[in-house]
């Protein structure tokens, strides 16, 4: 029985980890194309999801501060039309 029980402390605590490597890495997290662990694990275990959705958007905001080039670099798709 004590397999089936899922650490969701310690997946929150990983995909916090990862996306902390992602934005030290130099990765934009507030792109939408882009899936963040916190958002994929938020997906997958509900009972996380709003703790793994407010610390990204605390982390986006954080790195938006810490890298403003990033910030104005905003993607607009419908300027590509083909």
């Amino acid at each position: 029985m004590s397999e089936n029980l899922v650490n969701l402390d310690g997946i929150f605590n990983l995909a916090l980890k990862e996306t902390q490597e992602l934005i030290e890495l130099g990765y934009d997290i507030s792109d939408p194309s882009f899936v963040t662990s916190l958002e994929w694990y938020a997906g997958k275990y509900p009972e996380i999801a709003e703790r793994c959705n407010n610390t990204l958007r605390e982390l986006i905001e954080k790195q938006a501060v810490m890298y403003p080039e990033l910030a104005n670099a905003y993607y607009d798709i419908d300027s590509h039309v083909f």
